[in-house]
């Protein structure tokens, strides 16, 4: 079965510096496949899913099962698996984040860096979304709800914006098995894909929320500009999020 595939030590395929197989197992079991099907019987699943949904996230099942299966499977089984999340919303995927770390026994945070106030100035040329969409967020709700279910020692919020808040982040050593991007606008993707070597450690994966909406063309082109044209590097995913492996795979010089 699929999943007794992913189970297994890591990577199961380099490929170019990205774990092609592992790509691939979650990529097509998640949009053909049973994926989803098979992970609704794990507690901790159903738990996550249903405080996510409580909390008002946006994302879809399948993206939540695929950080699921990220978390689970792809990164670093050992060690603090701490989290760094760059735009939160209201805080449901931190949220599901955060459970899944509490009831995995894993050592470990979820960082959930967002203005809290909605979306700072945005390039007209380039993004969709304007200054101040997503203001409803709920900081003092978020808070509140983090506190009800117990959350408090796996999730953190930051709040400002991210060349404001990452920078301290950073000086303080924290090291992250798992950025996810939920950055709809170019600046912002711009900015954490050209930090991305000082918080991210070996084994990790940076996960895009938004880059293959049609209303992110400049979250895209960020990505071009920095993980594509400017480093070169190969995305292990692109359904249902655009993945990658940072730092890429030791690649095979006889491949």
């Amino acid at each position: 079965m699929m999943t007794d595939e992913l189970t297994r030590s890591y990577p199961l395929s380099n490929e170019r510096g990205r774990d092609v197989r592992a790509g691939h197992l979650r990529g097509w079991g998640l949009e053909f496949g049973d994926l989803s099907t098979s992970i609704q019987s794990d507690h901790v699943w159903q738990l996550a899913l249903k405080l996510a949904v409580e909390r008002g996230t946006l994302l879809p099942v399948a993206k939540l099962a695929n950080i699921y299966l990220i978390l689970k499977y792809a990164v670093p089984r050992t060690g603090a698996l701490n989290v760094i999340e760059f735009g939160s919303f209201k805080g449901g995927c931190a949220v599901f984040m955060a459970t899944l770390l509490r009831e995995w026994g894993r050592e470990g945070k979820v960082l959930a860096l967002d203005t809290y106030e909605g979306m700072p100035k945005t390039d007209a040329t380039l993004d969709l979304h304007s200054e101040g969409d997503f203001r409803d967020c709920d900081e003092a709700g978020l808070r509140k709800f983090i506190a009800d279910n117990n959350l408090s020692s796996q999730v953190e919020l930051a709040k400002g914006l991210f060349d404001q808040t990452l920078p301290g982040i950073i000086a303080s050593g924290m090291k992250f098995a798992l950025a996810h991007c939920d950055c709809d606008i170019y600046s912002g993707v711009k900015y954490v894909c050209c930090e991305v070597d000082k918080y991210l450690i070996e084994g990790g994966h940076m996960v895009f929320d938004d880059p293959l909406f049609g209303s992110c063309l400049g979250a895209f082109t960020a990505v071009e500009e920095e993980l594509i044209q400017d480093r070169r590097l190969y995305a292990e995913q692109v359904y249902p999020h655009l993945v990658y492996r940072l730092p890429p795979l030791p690649v095979d010089p006889v491949g």
